[in-house]
Formats: structure tokens, C-alpha cells, sequence
């Protein structure tokens, strides 16, 4: 019964040892919310800008804190600007950034694919990706 204990009073002074509040791990935790506040935030942005004139919002969710999940993560979906009922939201895309390292997105129905490396899904990539929502919105709405 010691060992159990024990073992947690270890990792919990391993943990307090540790240079930031996630462990050891937070490096590519960091990697990865550095991405997404340098890059699909304001991309996240300035779709919510360009469709503001069409009575759309982009809504978000987002959870940056290393000490409440593992990898960064932003959920996105598009609903009425001022939203009186009735009128749908759209499907909610989950962006994940696993490892700090590659991108992944999520659908409702759908596997979830990788889009890249950090590197590589730049601010057009997201554009690209947005542009496909709100089509998708668009039709949605008929």
C-alpha cells in the first residue's frame, strides 16, 4: 500500500521541481499555442471581419492552459452574427496541434486528417480552410 503513496508523492515533487506548472512537456505544448496565437487567432480573426458584413460570426472555443489538456486546441464553427434562434450554427471544426508539432483537424462525421506541420499551415493554409467553412455555411444555408 506504501508504493501507491509513495509514487505520488514523488511525481508531485517532480512536478513542483519542474520549470513550468505543465512538466516537462510544455515545450511543444508552447510550440503549439504559439501557433495558434500567431496564426490561426488572428486567421480565426479576420475571417470573423470579412464575414461580418453578411451577418456571420465565427465563434470559438480555444484551451491554451498546458495544465488542462495535452496538446493546444481551438474549436471553430460559424453561426448568425446576432443570434435570434432559429437559424443554424455550423459544424464545429476542432483544431488540434499535437506534440507541438502537426496540426490536425477535426469534424463532426469525419476522421480526424492532419493538415501539416506547424511550419507549413501558415496563415494562407488557414485562409484555405476557412474559406472551405464558409462555403459549407453558405450552402448549409441554402
Amino acid at each position: 500500500m506504501g508504493r501507491i503513496g509513495d509514487a505520488f508523492r514523488a511525481e508531485r515533487r517532480d512536478t513542483a521541481a519542474a520549470p513550468s506548472a505543465g512538466g516537462a512537456g510544455t515545450a511543444p505544448f508552447d510550440r503549439g499555442a504559439a501557433w495558434v496565437r500567431d496564426v490561426l487567432l488572428p486567421a480565426l480573426a479576420q475571417a470573423d471581419a470579412e464575414l461580418a458584413g453578411d451577418g456571420v460570426a465565427v465563434r470559438l472555443d480555444s484551451n491554451l492552459d498546458p495544465r488542462s489538456t495535452n496538446h493546444a486546441h481551438v474549436d471553430f464553427w460559424l453561426a448568425p452574427r446576432d443570434d435570434h434562434g432559429g437559424v443554424p450554427h455550423g459544424p464545429r471544426h476542432s483544431i488540434n496541434v499535437r506534440e507541438g508539432r502537426d496540426v490536425w483537424l477535426f469534424r463532426p462525421g469525419e476522421p480526424g486528417r492532419v493538415l501539416g506541420p506547424i511550419e507549413a499551415v501558415d496563415a494562407a493554409a488557414c485562409e484555405e480552410m476557412l474559406a472551405n467553412a464558409a462555403a459549407e455555411y453558405a450552402r448549409m444555408l441554402g
